[in-house]
């Protein structure tokens, strides 16, 4: 059985003297959080790849021993990873005289040995299910609790990217009590942001926490007076800020003073498939300075499930900062072999005021919460302080340059503004905003992080942010490549310990248990950084990574980042001398590419939403155009690299089925999709580049054309199916990234239900239908339908007869393009001169006022091969004997046959003309095939026109134009003209040919040609 522990633990900090100059803390100016509190527990799961998660707002992953809260890859054949796993920190808190807290390590009151109390303290959280650091009748935990606000507390989510329903209803606290964004995501970098497949987002405080405020063993918990305490908010209490606060209500704030802002990341691309990232903005808001504190982070890990015997051994690699576990028989759930878990640690605290180049990068005491300061020399960093030039090329990889103070990584892009009016862009006649021309945004967006590449750009920011050609934030917001979201502009203090423990070391050496927070304190500062541990007697591995000591000062953030990834191994290689692990090495690669470009990697396409009808043997999938309209990527300059469109199907809930592709070891990986189409580009057959990820390259298609339906004919009545359709792009190659795909997302409770999906899942079964069901039909209305110059057949069928609009009448209509001219001069051309191509369609519903409602062109989008480039004719057309099959509108589908006419010609079966037995032979000139269009030859000798009395006989059209002289068509007198019935103006009349020029030769021969 699991061997359960509580860790409440402080991580060491030395009470050595330090050099580093008091104080540099300043006011708070973050969100005025109320405390923590019970009710606010919520929980959700990282189930954005193959790795699942399950994690708590108050900071713990994982749930030991609930089922199903770890869990890789996640299918039928995933296996429990960790136990459980939780941030730490902790501080050292130095008491004079019971009372007055001493945040300066040079004060001379701490020589006063018999006047000085010592306080340590951890904040994390757990096992639940053990014993926690409880009040005197066991009934609250003193630990971290998650702050009301920052979720919809009518639902039991966190807040989650892909949740609208779980963001809070008012906005998202930003500064003091103002909120901001509702209805949008609070995302790292802006408002509605998202640059993973998905995110989480949360607070929590330490402020519940009254372990030295309270007095210990006492039924009445009445607050110490007499002996060490520590108010960390002395003007602060519980429920000041919430007074519906269910839990110790009218209580001095406790803990530390902390705030932990926790952000989780997946995506859903092959190369960080199997990772999750967390990260975590800490921040003091305590009234005072903490001299010596530290942050770390603690794992249980469970290796294939404690069925496995738990044989776990421990790992790390000092190069790649990479720790690892595996079972050493690799014996796990059911005897499979499990996974082994790796754990990268990213991101440590800052030491930005001791004076020293602490990560090695060339620049002293970089800072995430300085201004933008003087626009300076290349060589000059912070406050003056020259940078070691040698030192930063070799780090960052370029040439220093000139750059504003504040952004010491030299990174933040400024824009460029044509006209100097102080914004990139302008409103278009529809009021939208588009980039002025030859504008370039760079990364002065504002503080909201939104530009006008993105689909929620309302216009420039109103508090002049968005280009002031200056880096601006605001604690944990602002512009990207600066600041609190710019990783390297901080002087991380790396990783100072890193320990692993089997079960008996943990109980019978160290006794990290409760109770022990000093001896814990002196084994976290131990400057220990174990490498290998063969598991004990009962062989569960566990780890604890940290970096401490160093200041937190009063109004500072400070972080701490680590990734979770997971992958198969070869047992040998594992279990040899050098314990080599190759896929995971290849992981961190991918997850250090990440965390350096600040949590931004390639974005899969937007999401289609899409949608299912069942019917009788036969499940119709229809998805919008959103994906292949909308999609910008922000690594190729928001150009639109939307690829094409995967359809999974699988008849269980963890789409195993389609999970047939396998891996360069054999293992089942990878979806094989039911249907697949893409643009016709150029771009298809496999990718090259990015994505051997395990043997395995992306398919990108064949050229097939862009659909947004399918009809699936391979089901049974009664059975349940899971559709999947994902959007993919083409990857890219300068970054050695392979294409990315959407989410597949279909959450799952511990009691295997489903109880969410995407908008790209469908859960469907097919039947018969209803007896007596009557289905709605559609027909042509003949009397008002037109042939036109068109002779081909338009079958229009229901598709969805849920979509369809009831009583209401289309009309199909055709484009057309000119690809060649009779003359070639354009001075001296008619407008309807040109040889004419059907370049697309277009559907009207004209019930009421006509409306556009499906569009078909080469420059807004066509379904399948539907319109192709005809190179003979340098133009793109409907191909003519073709079928035209249209995507659905309005529940419509229409079926069109386009037929072979190669060039024009009469249609002597169809003119209507009257025979008679005028010598007037009237056949194609060399211009007919430039003004192929149907035409109205007119003989009327009574129509009185009284403005050709005084003319010379001829012949002329409607308006008294003269057209041809009387000798010139044989001697024919009466009043003569054409019309163009394939134009019609606004009222509904026909065109008047404007001037046609008639060539009576021997044989009669009516030659078309313009004057």
């Amino acid at each position: 059985m699991k061997k359960m522990i509580y860790f409440l633990a402080a991580l060491l900090l030395i009470a050595a003297g330090t050099n580093e100059v008091i104080s540099q803390g300043k006011p708070y100016t973050g969100p005025e959080d109320p405390a923590g509190d019970i009710s606010a527990i919520r929980s959700g799961y990282m189930n954005g790849n193959r790795l699942l998660l399950y994690f708590e707002n108050n900071t713990q992953i994982a749930d030991y021993p609930t089922v199903g809260t770890s869990r890789w890859p996640n299918d039928y054949t995933g296996q429990r990873m960790i136990d459980v796993a939780s941030v730490l920190v902790g501080s050292q808190i130095y008491i004079y005289q019971d009372s007055i807290p001493i945040d300066n390590l040079d004060d001379p009151r701490l020589t006063e040995t018999n006047n000085i109390d010592t306080l340590f303290f951890i904040q994390s959280h757990s096992y639940a299910s053990a014993n926690p650091d409880l009040n005197y009748d066991g009934t609250v935990e003193w630990g971290l609790y998650p702050v009301p606000g920052y979720c919809n507390e009518t639902q039991d989510y966190v807040a989650m990217s892909n949740k609208p329903e779980s963001w809070p209803p008012t906005g998202w606290p930003l500064t003091g009590f103002t909120k901001v964004w509702p209805g949008e995501w609070n995302g790292r970098f802006g408002r509605g942001i998202t640059k993973a497949a998905l995110e989480s987002y949360f607070v929590a405080n330490d402020a519940q926490d009254m372990e030295n405020i309270i007095q210990r063993n006492d039924p009445e918990e009445k607050l110490i007076t007499e002996g060490p305490r520590y108010l960390p908010r002395s003007d602060r209490k519980i429920g000041d800020i919430n007074p519906n606060v269910t839990i110790q209500k009218g209580l001095p704030w406790g803990g530390l003073g902390l705030r932990l802002e926790v952000r989780g990341y997946q995506w859903s691309n092959s190369e960080a498939q199997d990772i999750v990232f967390w990260e975590y903005n800490i921040s003091n808001v305590s009234d005072y300075d903490l001299p010596q504190s530290g942050f770390g982070y603690y794992i249980d890990n469970s290796i294939g499930g404690d069925a496995s015997g738990e044989n776990e051994v421990g790992y790390r690699d000092k190069i790649l900062d990479l720790s690892y576990v595996w079972e050493m028989l690799g014996q796990g759930e059911g005897g499979r072999m499990p996974g082994t878990m790796g754990y990268a640690y990213l991101e440590s605290p800052g030491k930005a005021y001791d004076g020293i180049d602490d990560d090695d990068d060339g620049v002293t005491d970089e800072k995430r919460d300085n201004p933008a300061g003087e626009w300076v020399a290349p060589d000059v960093g912070v406050d003056g302080m020259l940078i070691d030039t040698d030192k930063f090329r070799n780090f960052n990889h370029r040439e220093p340059r000139w750059h504003w103070e504040g952004d010491e990584d030299q990174d933040w892009q400024d824009g460029f503004d044509p006209d100097n009016d102080g914004q990139y862009v302008e409103q278009d006649k529809n009021g939208n905003w588009i980039l002025e021309s030859g504008a370039f945004v760079g990364d002065d967006v504002g503080l909201d992080g939104v530009g006008p590449s993105d689909l929620n750009y309302h216009g420039p920011d109103a508090d002049g942010t968005e280009g002031n050609h200056k880096p601006d934030f605001i604690e944990t917001k602002g512009e990207p490549n600066f600041g609190p979201l710019d990783i390297s502009e901080s002087d991380m203090l790396g990783l100072t310990s890193f320990l692993l423990f089997d079960w008996q070391e943990w109980q019978n050496i160290f006794r990290l248990t409760i109770g022990e927070d000093e001896n814990v304190w002196n084994t976290m500062n131990s400057d220990t950084l174990s490498e290998f541990l063969v598991a004990g007697s009962y062989g569960s591995i566990y780890m604890i990574f940290a970096s401490s000591p160093f200041p937190f000062y009063k109004g500072r953030t400070e972080r701490v980042s680590m990734a979770f990834m997971t992958a198969y191994e070869d047992l040998a290689a594992l279990n040899a001398s050098d314990h080599r692990a190759s896929n995971l090495f290849r992981l961190k690669d991918a997850a250090q590419t990440i965390y350096e470009h600040d949590y931004q990697f390639a974005q899969p396409p937007l999401m289609p939403t899409l949608k299912a009808i069942p019917g009788d043997g036969k499940v119709t999938l229809i998805w919008d155009d959103f994906s292949d309209t909308k999609t910008h990527e922000p690594l190729l300059q928001n150009i639109n690299d939307f690829e094409g469109y995967k359809l999974y199907r699988s008849t269980d809930k963890y789409m195993s089925d389609p999970q047939i592709i396998t891996d360069g070891k054999g293992n089942k990986k990878f979806r094989a999709p039911i249907f697949q189409c893409d643009k016709i580009d150029t771009i298809k057959g496999y990718c090259s580049f990015g994505g051997d990820m395990d043997g395995r390259l992306f398919y990108l298609g064949e050229e097939t054309g862009i659909k947004h339906h399918f009809i699936d004919t391979d089901v049974q009545n009664g059975r349940t199916y899971y559709y999947a359709l994902v959007a993919y792009d083409y990857g890219i190659e300068d970054l050695n990234i392979a294409p990315a795909e959407n989410l597949v997302d279909i959450e799952i409770d511990e009691a295997e239900n489903v109880i969410r999906w995407g908008q790209n899942i469908q859960i469907v079964t097919p039947h018969q239908t209803a007896a007596g069901y009557i289905p709605p039909t559609i027909a042509i209305d003949t009397e008002r339908s037109s042939s036109g110059l068109i002779n081909g057949e338009v079958i229009p069928a229901i598709i969805d007869p849920n979509d369809v609009q009831p009583g209401h009448t289309y009309k199909l209509t055709f484009q057309s393009s000119k690809f060649d001219f009779f003359i070639v001069t354009e001075k001296r051309r008619s407008l309807r001169d040109g040889k004419l191509t059907t370049s697309g369609l277009e559907i009207y519903d004209i019930t009421e006022t006509p409306a556009s409602v499906y569009l078909e062109n080469a420059e807004q989008g066509y379904s399948g091969r539907n319109i192709q480039f005809n190179s003979a004719k340098n133009a793109w057309e409907l191909p003519a004997n073709s079928e035209v099959i249209t995507d659905v509108f309005q529940g419509i589908q229409c079926t069109i046959s386009i037929p072979a006419l190669d060039s024009a010609d009469w249609d002597l079966n169809n003119t209507g003309w009257i025979q008679g037995n005028t010598p007037l032979n009237v056949v194609l000139g060399p211009a007919a095939q430039y003004f192929a269009h149907q035409y109205d030859i007119i003989f009327d000798p009574d129509q009185p026109y009284t403005s050709m009395t005084s003319r010379t006989s001829g012949i002329y059209d409607v308006d008294g134009k003269t057209v041809a002289k009387e000798n010139r068509v044989l001697g024919y007198t009466f009043p003569f003209y054409i019309i163009n019935k394939s134009f019609t103006d606004s009222t509904g009349s026909y065109e008047k040919l404007d001037c046609i020029l008639f060539d009576a030769n021997e044989n009669g021969v009516l030659d078309w040609n313009v004057d």
